[in-house]
């Protein structure tokens, strides 16, 4: 395959020369006057951000890249548009820029009882929570924002004011319900319609009176106040993967089912020849696999799906597992069909082949190429970010928390105390309680700062050490790791499911019927359909292709016996691992706990892990340690992915500057936050199932006619086993 290779190399090459550049770049810096100058006359206020820094500049290019491709990927069929306002009522109060002078009213009728805010009052809204969030200046994140007001610069405050009579909260969203005709309130938890309601006369008094959210761009309406939201429908990447796992599943006779026994008996070692070609065995291949989707999708990604659709939404997370069986098996027989065996062993296959040499041959070379191209650049760019830096910060953070668990406890129990504290207007020992914050979150940073540090290198050692030594050093580490990570994981879940096992009847068939139950999502049953696939398919990556990177190594010169192995894959990923952590989130609540989910702000692992130490105490412990364990094998595979993806493009000889690079992204991801960064190439992961998939389908019919003259010669007996 011929590539620009050297235009995407003289790209890296600017890419790496100018960002350094731009990260030097230093934020702004304030000093504040002696003397206090005239205070401008009242105007309106202009937000005036401070100048953004050099990261933040990089982070804003691939914010907007994310965007774009969020516009494409997520773009919802079928949606429906519902109307909603905004409550916002709020007093502003502004000082000039850099004095220490007291905070002044914007407006004298502002519904908020102070005529002015001195610094201990404004520390005291602070930590009642009824401060809009400030500018970060300098790294730290200020009471205050920036803005101009006549042209002068001045910094300001807002201060959040409750509803009539304290029903709700600044920022309540309320929707409009044509059965009632007037709006309801929205609840945080699972946008569940609340009690509240306002009808349309009301909301026009309340705009009256400044308390309404205003449309920067009203519609046709003509009411400044409304916006509108899409409710429903099904995201494109979505439907896309969800048709190609019904299709492979139809197309191959539901061989995800008749097969699976078959598949066992392989993956157990009984047709392994030692001497065919390949470089692992069917079980390290699939373990490889599996080692780069199991983790923090069956930790943190159930979690997520039944929190924002219900118990139902693991029902159709459960149901995509299993359909995606048949999209792993056909892309991984092509994997196999159209690998590349090296005279010194090695093998290239995978998406980046079978897209353009299976394609090929079917005299669509043109389409192959561009097919193949796009997978392998996407490949590249998801193995450096959700592949590697974004598996190195999260495994950071989760040892993080495991070693400063008692002080991050304290943290949160003077927050409690801070925040009682200034309720009751205590001054003085709230600045004592958060003097000794102060002093515990230095502590905290300054041991943040250097356990990074250590454990970037630590884990970038293990991962050189391993991927410097190719597929089978890989997949000699991810057939240890992978089972045993499995067996301490689930082991926890099985207790605490034996445990309470007279529910477990009752909270099963609550996934049965709560997935045909539209409470949820304000989206009816198709949210909840939509939650759930959308997690099955980060979960699983059936479709994504990269799978078929890993089984196009397998020590086998029957592409189809590949195929069987790799279907087990969402089985054991979706329906076993996922299957125990919806038990254990239904068992304690989790999905459902107001005070854990609204209060606490807990989601995805953080709220898995809770759930967890509600019933194992110590278990978090456990959890954090699975999660390093789950993100290193994920690292290591994902490395081999964009390897081979990587010397598709430049050659086998340059994929050691790929494996030097991704060492280096060990460590970088575990030091930085990289924000929309890591978004972008988390979004190429999906991106990847556009034209893999595609070109599977094309494919198809030479894989069914495969299976099917494999599985004559099976039933008749014509292969040999060796165990």
């Amino acid at each position: 395959m011929k590539f620009p290779a050297r235009l995407i190399a003289q790209s890296v090459l600017i890419v790496l020369v100018i960002c350094p550049v731009l990260f030097s770049q230093e934020g702004p810096q304030i000093e504040a006057e002696t003397e206090s100058p005239p205070l401008p006359s009242v105007a309106p206020i202009v937000d005036d951000p401070p100048p953004p820094t050099g990261f933040e500049r990089v982070d804003s290019i691939f914010k907007d890249a994310v965007t774009a491709i969020e516009t494409v990927l997520f773009y919802r069929l079928g949606k429906t548009e519902k109307e909603y306002l905004v409550f916002e009522d709020d007093a502003v109060y502004w000082r000039v820029r850099g004095t220490d002078t007291p905070f002044r009213p914007l407006s004298e009728d502002n519904g908020f009882d102070a005529s002015e805010l001195d610094a201990s009052q404004v520390e005291i809204l602070a930590a009642q929570g009824k401060l809009i969030a400030g500018d970060v200046i300098d790294g730290e994140e200020k009471y205050y924002r920036y803005g101009l007001m006549n042209g002068e610069p001045v910094e300001y405050v807002t201060v959040k004011l409750d509803g009539p009579e304290g029903k709700f909260k600044y920022g309540s969203r309320f929707r409009f319900d044509p059965t009632i005709d007037a709006y309801r309130i929205v609840m945080k938890k699972r946008n569940l319609p609340g009690e509240q309601t306002i009808s349309p006369t009301e909301a026009e008094d309340w705009n009256a009176l400044g308390f309404l959210k205003q449309n920067p761009e009203p519609f046709s309406s003509g009411k400044p106040y409304l916006f509108k939201e899409s409710v429903g429908g099904i995201p494109i990447v979505v439907a896309w993967l969800a048709a190609g796992a019904v299709f492979f599943t139809l197309y191959m006779r539901g061989f995800n089912v008749w097969g699976f026994r078959h598949a066992v008996d392989i993956v157990r070692g009984k047709y392994d020849n030692p001497e065919e070609d390949g470089e692992v065995t069917h079980f390290q291949a699939l373990a490889s696999a599996l080692s780069a989707t199991i983790g923090l999708g069956n930790i943190a990604g159930v979690t997520i799906a039944m929190t924002l659709g219900g118990p139902g939404a693991f029902f159709w997370m459960l149901l995509c597992g299993i359909f995606g069986m048949c999209t792993k098996f056909t892309e991984c027989t092509l994997g196999q069909k159209y690998r590349s065996v090296k005279p010194d062993g090695t093998v290239l296959g995978g998406p980046m082949r079978y897209l353009q040499v299976g394609l090929q041959e079917k005299g669509m070379g043109l389409l192959g190429t561009v097919l193949a191209f796009v997978f392998t650049v996407m490949c590249i760019l998801a193995s450096f970010g959700g592949g590697n830096m974004l598996q190195a910060n999260q495994s950071g953070s989760a040892m993080l928390q495991m070693f400063q668990q008692n002080d991050l406890q304290q943290l949160s129990v003077l927050n409690d105390q801070i925040k009682a504290a200034a309720v009751a207007g205590e001054e003085g020992e709230m600045k004592s309680l958060q003097a000794r914050k102060q002093d515990l979150q230095n502590q905290l940073a300054a041991f943040e700062q250097q356990f990074k540090v250590v454990f970037g290198l630590v884990l970038a050692f293990f991962v050189a050490a391993v991927i410097l030594g190719g597929i089978k050093r890989i997949a000699a580490a991810a057939s240890k790791i992978v089972p045993t990570m499995c067996i301490i994981y689930s082991a926890a879940c099985l207790y605490i499911i034996v445990m309470h096992l007279d529910r477990v009847p009752e909270l099963v068939a609550s996934i049965f019927t709560e997935a045909f139950t539209g409470a949820a999502m304000g989206g009816g049953i198709i949210g909840v359909l939509v939650v759930g696939v959308q997690r099955a398919a980060f979960s699983n990556e059936a479709g994504a292709g990269s799978a078929a990177i890993a089984h196009s190594a397998a020590k086998t010169e029957e592409p189809v016996r590949e195929g069987c192995v790799a279907l087990l894959g969402p089985f054991i990923d979706t329906v076993i691992v996922c299957s125990m952590t919806a038990l254990v989130i239904l068992i304690t609540g989790a999905w459902d706990n107001n005070d854990w989910i609204v209060e606490q702000g807990l989601e995805g692992a953080a709220l898995t892990s809770r759930a967890f130490k509600e019933e194992i105490s110590w278990f978090p412990m456990v959890l954090s340690i699975a999660v390093t364990l789950f993100a290193y094998s994920t690292i290591i595979s994902w490395s081999y992915y964009g390897e081979k993806a990587w010397e598709t493009i430049f050659g086998a000889r340059s994929t050691i500057i790929y494996k030097c690079l991704a060492v280096i992204c060990v460590f970088i991801g575990t030091i930085v936050n990289l924000g929309s960064v890591l978004d972008f190439s988390d979004m190429m992961i999906l991106g990847m199932a556009f034209p893999n998939i595609l070109g599977v389908v094309l494919l198809s019919p030479s894989v069914r006619s495969d299976l099917l003259k494999y599985w004559k010669r099976y039933q008749a007996g014509d292969f040999k086993t060796y165990r």
